[in-house]
């Protein structure tokens, strides 16, 4: 009898662990104020249409220059998001808007959420918005929906709990993004 109260109480503690937490999440300026560079891949799948895409990321609090390239270096498209709106470069011509995510549809075909990501990639909720959260038994964040987007962290890059995601999956409504992360470059919070 012992032996299956104690077995029930190890399924009770791990049901515990992975039950989704919901909350708002609170504005953490670490988060908000944390510059990176990340560089990696990205697999799109949208309606149907598959690409693979380097991704050369580097973010600063305010402002995202991406740069998408071709798996032999030619570039798809250059980003310059900032509170003042986006520079979207492709194909040889300039494109302008404030809805990041419309202009890259509209050009590429297929769109980061670039408001939200760059705290997405650090495996951060973005501050403000309600989200829903599961965590692994490092402390990691393996699910996380917020703002009609799904992200799953399969991969980091160590079991420690602050440390960065290596590979992310996307998913909102018909677009499935794979990001390999397969360099980070942190910079300063102060």
């Amino acid at each position: 009898m012992r032996a299956i109260l104690v077995f029930a109480f190890v399924l009770l503690l791990q049901a515990c662990a992975h039950v989704p937490q919901q909350a708002a999440a609170p504005i953490n300026r670490q988060d908000v104020e944390r510059s990176f560079v990340l560089n990696g891949r990205i697999a799109v799948n949208h309606h149907g249409q598959r690409s693979t895409v380097n991704l050369r990321w580097v973010h600063t609090p305010g402002s995202n220059d991406i740069l998408l390239l071709a798996p032999l270096g030619i570039t798809v498209a250059h980003i310059e998001h900032t509170e003042k709106g986006v520079l979207l470069e492709a194909n040889g011509k300039q494109y302008r808007s404030h809805d990041v995510e419309t202009l890259m549809d509209e050009v590429i075909g297929w769109h980061l959420p670039l408001d939200e990501m760059y705290t997405w990639v650090m495996a951060r909720p973005y501050p403000g918005s309600p989200f829903k959260v599961e965590s692994n038994a490092d402390q990691q964040i393996v699910w996380l929906q917020q703002d009609g987007w799904e992200i799953r962290y399969p991969r980091y890059q160590s079991t420690a709990a602050d440390s960065l995601p290596s590979k992310l999956l996307f998913r909102h409504n018909d677009l499935d993004l794979q990001l390999v992360v397969d360099e980070w470059e942190l910079g300063s919070h102060d």
